[in-house]
């Protein structure tokens, strides 16, 4: 596994997390009344659809930790 496919997507996870974080904004700033505020299948949607995306990022995240470590240990070694 290559660094460049983690961090590919980690941005592709920001801009999933991103979009669902705008439409959670664009609901709460057209219902702002409370007599219009209700659950609906989008915000549902917009709010769980980010734990994946979260879960994935973080992976990468870890991923680009662990090749770092055995780079390190590699390097240490040749040395």
């Amino acid at each position: 596994m290559r660094i460049d496919n983690n961090l590919n997507a980690m941005v592709a996870s920001e801009l999933q997390v991103n979009e669902m974080a705008t439409n959670l904004a664009s609901v709460a700033n057209t219902v702002a009344d409370p007599k219009f505020q209700e659950v609906t299948a989008d915000l549902i949607e917009s709010i769980v659809g980010q734990i994946p995306e979260i879960v994935s990022y973080s992976a990468n995240a870890k991923s680009i930790e662990t090749q770092n470590a055995v780079s390190d240990m590699m390097l240490n070694i040749k040395a």
